[in-house]
């Protein structure tokens, strides 16, 4: 059998290569110098076809075609896996305490292609709140429905923060208009009819030199993975030292930050339970972050990007 079908293939392929070697393009049936010019323009036109496709795939389909063909999947487990051996737990605040950088840091080990900015969106309303840039409460509307939460333009901080906090800031307190009270749906209304996106958002999506350097270092990138074990392993490492408390606003922001926020803080709530319950503000400040109420802020801001 083999002895027919061998001879039989290869005379299909001298026929084949008899027929390229007479044809002078792709058009080999048209008259010379029309089967020149069809193939010149097919040879410029197929590259143009292929960028106008990966064009109105939209970007974020070609970077996630390049995440995948860049091996990038592959290079940011064996960084998490790197990073992870041997790690230990970290109770400061990485970076100096610059969520922007961390949140960089989450972002490079993320296995997904798309940075995630939604926990840093949650974790800056709580560092404002902390620091009473912030208020927020409940509120009933007019007709009558539950109370909801709201945020409230509180006092501007005398302290500095970071550019990124500072935009955020102006963000808000410009959504908020003249009676300073900002819901979810006035925050998306107000970024949907901004001519140009407002500069937080720039902010948000660059780095420059000196926190590409601080968020490309191991050391940075260890503290950042060692306090998120730390707030995980929290309740089993048995800490009941009440030194730690006055960083447990800070530990509750990163954990928002790092999307763990609910396991925290009911972490929190059982291991001071005495302190909570005596300390109204803190109690409230608490549930803010166990109930999700963060979360319609945090949507509107990322639906808009």
């Amino acid at each position: 059998m083999k002895d027919l079908i061998y001879p039989f293939l290869l005379v299909s392929q001298l026929q084949v290569v008899e027929a390229v070697e007479h044809s002078s393009g792709f058009f080999g049936f048209l008259p010379d110098w029309l089967d020149t010019l069809l193939s010149m323009i097919a040879l410029v036109m197929v590259p143009v076809i292929v960028v106008v496709v990966f064009v109105a795939m939209g970007g974020k389909t070609f970077r996630l075609i390049w995440y995948v063909i860049s091996l990038q999947p592959l290079r940011r487990w064996l960084t998490r896996k790197r990073l992870q051996d041997q790690l230990t737990y970290y109770r400061d605040m990485p970076a100096g305490g610059d969520l922007k950088i961390a949140n960089a840091v989450m972002n490079s080990l993320s296995s997904s292609p798309i940075a995630d900015y939604q926990g840093l969106f949650g974790a800056l309303i709580l560092r404002l709140i902390e620091n009473g840039a912030l208020v927020m409460e409940n509120k009933a509307t007019i007709y009558g429905s539950e109370p909801h939460p709201i945020l409230r333009i509180g006092k501007r901080p005398n302290t500095r923060r970071p550019e990124l906090e500072e935009q955020f800031l102006s963000m808000l307190v410009s959504a908020a208009g003249n009676d300073g009270i900002l819901q979810p749906r006035e925050l998306q209304q107000y970024l949907r009819n901004c001519k140009a996106k407002p500069p937080f958002f720039q902010s948000l999506k660059s780095l420059n030199k000196v926190e590409k350097d601080i968020a490309s270092d191991p050391y940075t990138a260890r503290q950042v993975l060692g306090l998120r074990k730390f707030l995980l392993d929290f309740t089993q490492i048995g800490i009941r030292d009440i030194k730690e408390m006055p960083l447990w606003k800070e530990y509750l922001i990163y954990a928002t930050l790092f999307g763990i926020a609910d396991q925290v803080s009911q972490n929190f709530g059982d291991l001071y339970s005495d302190y909570f319950n005596t300390n109204r503000l803190a109690l409230a400040e608490l549930n803010i972050i166990g109930n999700n109420a963060l979360v319609t802020y945090t949507n509107a801001m990322a639906s808009s990007m």
